[in-house]
């Protein structure tokens, strides 16, 4: 999902909750369900990996962190929240699971404590992304990526206006 996605529903969630250590948790599971839901890069992470399409998958990111910026600027800056804390612990709890894998690409950690534990969290969260897919999908192939692109827009758009 969308970086921006999963800071949406945080937010909305933690303002829904209030309570921020609440928001956080809830958001940090919940950014797993969203996960689930095939979005259409799969192949994009996959390239990267690879060593492949490193520039595609870097300028598919870099956009996703500017328009997360913007949305999350945005909902704080403009809406009426009755817990910000709650809020901006929502939007990190979101985040959070996302941060941890980019963490894993950019440090490519070593076998140490920190390093396997680094390296179990991107493996689960990779076999998340896969757990709808490998039940419905027999293929086990992510949906095209311009149906994923959609279905986000969709999502956040509707999110949005939910919020305002």
């Amino acid at each position: 999902m969308f970086l921006a996605v999963h800071a949406t529903v945080g937010a909305l969630v933690g303002g829904a909750v209030g309570n921020p250590a609440s928001a956080f948790a809830m958001n940090f599971f919940g950014h797993f369900l969203l996960d689930m839901i095939p979005h259409g890069d799969d192949h994009l992470y996959n390239e990267f990996k690879k060593g492949n399409s490193r520039k595609r998958a870097i300028s598919y990111t870099g956009t996703d962190i500017l328009v997360t910026i913007v949305v999350v600027s945005f909902i704080i800056a403009t809406g009426s929240h009755d817990s910000l804390p709650g809020v901006i612990a929502g939007i990190l709890g979101g985040l959070l699971p996302d941060i941890f894998v980019g963490l894993c690409e950019i440090l490519k950690p070593r076998p140490s404590w920190l390093g396997r534990k680094l390296l179990g969290f991107e493996a689960f969260h990779m076999w998340n992304h896969h757990l709808l897919l490998a039940r419905f999908r027999k293929d086990e192939k992510d949906i095209p990526l311009r149906y994923g692109l959609f279905l986000q827009v969709v999502v956040l758009t509707f999110l949005m206006r939910v919020i305002f």
